[in-house]
């Protein structure tokens, strides 16, 4: 059983290191290309480029309605029985997709005069719009053969496809642009599109191709055998577009209740938190979601243990970064904005302490979106969610000004995890465990420490109390995921393979 439990965590730590890493490499990538374009378009092209990503961005979200998300769980789910049933399902959502594909193309094409005239005045730009389409199509078919890795873990696969298309979408990108400058934005995206969908084709196909005789999906059996799938998905696209429209009311809010200077500090406090933490979020939920849903619907004392494990390991790691954040904001600030951003370091502070009660919430809230929980997800967490954080940051704002913004993060975030604790326990009987609840006081307590120590006006003893409670954190942070992973053990099987590798190759 201790073995079971060190190799689970392993998974846990093995699979968000790969797909973390591939996500930074492809931020990198994008960086790198938006710097080129930059040179290559100027400000003309950079905005004419924003905008068709948008457009093409809001038109894949309404044309996918959510079945990249709803997929992954009924994939995932059907992997734990016959290969005919897994089969079938991953036939069925692909299906869906190429529906939602050639969806996404005709409507971009119907309204490639409105897009065009919304979006530059005049429909000059309807040729542009009208080649999007492609883009669209391919982008769509690609992010649901996305969804069919995830259904099915192959988080290795996952990270390949993450990386490979958009450096090849760079390299062949750029040519383009040099060529036809402003011209050449719409080819480049379709180029660099097909590319993400030729790539993630070959290699889903190659390592998912069913071996027993295809059974035909009409229409109507796509919708019968489907239409919960694209239920479920309808409800994820309802919860996207309105934190979507929150986050739009809220700026709106900011900027006519105080400046648009204040809306611009905000964005630059969240990204320096919310966005990068946001990248550990998503990395590991590549693998805990589908995993997540296998178990539950399997076994629920497994899936409930499973969720003890990732809240662990997160907040093991996630509270370090966090206190990492609080402790280096003002050179953070210095080295990614200017001196004119020093104003938000306090509320940077604020909303690293908010991420880990974000931190918290997260293993929790994904027991709703494994079970297909509609009705949670559509009251608590989309109407309540929405409702709440918009008031809460509105009210804070009006009150305290732009620090406000920082105290309505933090409310936020520990109102959330309240509600997780009473919401979740009483709907699906979850409880959190001994193992998990001693390192989130422990851990917690500590980021508190460092947090309060951010307000001593003494430069000295401010920093030597965040400074020791970091340090003391990172420490007890190392320990105790060297006591679920034994990482000596686990660098020693690492070496072993490698070894083993090399004589075979011999």
């Amino acid at each position: 059983m201790k073995e079971e439990k060190v190799s689970t965590y392993r998974k846990i730590l093995s699979s968000t290191a790969i797909f973390g890493g591939a996500q930074v490499l492809t931020i990198i990538i994008n960086i790198i290309r938006g710097k080129l374009v930059a040179s290559i378009l100027h400000s003309t092209g950079i905005g004419i480029s924003s905008i068709l990503s948008n457009a093409a961005g809001s038109i894949q979200q309404f044309a996918l309605m959510g079945l990249n998300i709803s997929a992954v769980k009924d994939i995932s789910q059907a992997s734990t029985e016959d290969e005919r049933v897994l089969t079938f399902t991953i036939r069925l959502v692909r299906r869906l997709v190429l529906l939602a594909s050639v969806l996404g193309l005709i409507i971009t094409i119907l309204l490639s005069p409105l897009l065009s005239k919304i979006s530059f005045k005049d429909i000059s730009y309807q040729s542009y719009f009208l080649l999007l389409s492609l883009s669209i199509f391919f982008n769509v078919m690609g992010t649901g053969e996305m969804a069919v890795l995830q259904g099915l873990r192959r988080y290795k696969l996952l990270a390949f496809c993450s990386l490979v298309p958009p450096a090849c979408g760079l390299l062949l990108s750029i040519p383009i642009y040099y060529i036809w400058g402003i011209d050449g934005i719409v080819p480049a995206m379709i180029v660099a599109n097909a590319i993400y969908f030729i790539v993630i084709r070959l290699v889903s196909y190659r390592n998912n191709q069913p071996k027993e005789k295809k059974e035909k999906i009409t229409l109507k059996v796509a919708w019968q055998k489907g239409h919960h799938i694209i239920q479920f998905g309808i409800v994820m696209t309802i919860g996207v577009f309105l934190g979507t429209f929150t986050t739009y009311a809220l700026t709106a809010f900011i900027s006519n209740t105080g400046s648009v200077d204040d809306v611009g500090f905000y964005q630059a406090g969240n990204t320096i938190t919310m966005q990068y933490i946001g990248l550990i979020f998503t990395a590991m939920a590549t693998d805990y979601y589908p995993h997540l849903s296998s178990l539950i619907k399997n076994n629920l004392t497994d899936a409930f243990h499973f969720v003890n494990q990732q809240t662990e390991i997160i907040v093991l790691i996630m509270t370090p970064l966090a206190m990492l954040i609080i402790l280096t904001a003002p050179l953070v600030i210095r080295v990614l904005l200017t001196e004119e951003f020093m104003i938000i370091e306090q509320m940077v502070c604020f909303m690293g302490m908010a991420s880990i009660f974000k931190a918290l919430c997260f293993p929790m809230d994904y027991i709703a979106y494994a079970k297909g929980d509609k009705h949670y997800i559509f009251w608590v967490e989309t109407i309540w969610g929405c409702c709440k954080t918009f008031t809460i940051m509105a009210l804070c704002y009006y009150f305290f000004g732009l620090q406000g913004l920082g105290y309505g993060a933090l409310i936020t975030a520990a109102v959330d995890f309240l509600v997780c604790l009473v919401l979740i326990p009483w709907r699906y009987g979850f409880r959190l465990s001994s193992n998990s609840i001693r390192p989130i006081i422990i851990m917690t307590t500590m980021a508190i420490v460092c947090f309060a120590g951010s307000f001593i006006e003494q430069t000295i003893w401010k920093y030597a109390v965040m400074v020791t409670s970091t340090a003391i954190c990172i420490v007890y942070s190392i320990r105790q995921l060297d006591r679920r992973i034994d990482v000596r053990l686990f660098l020693s099987n690492i070496k072993k393979r490698f070894t083993l590798r090399k004589q075979s190759e011999k």
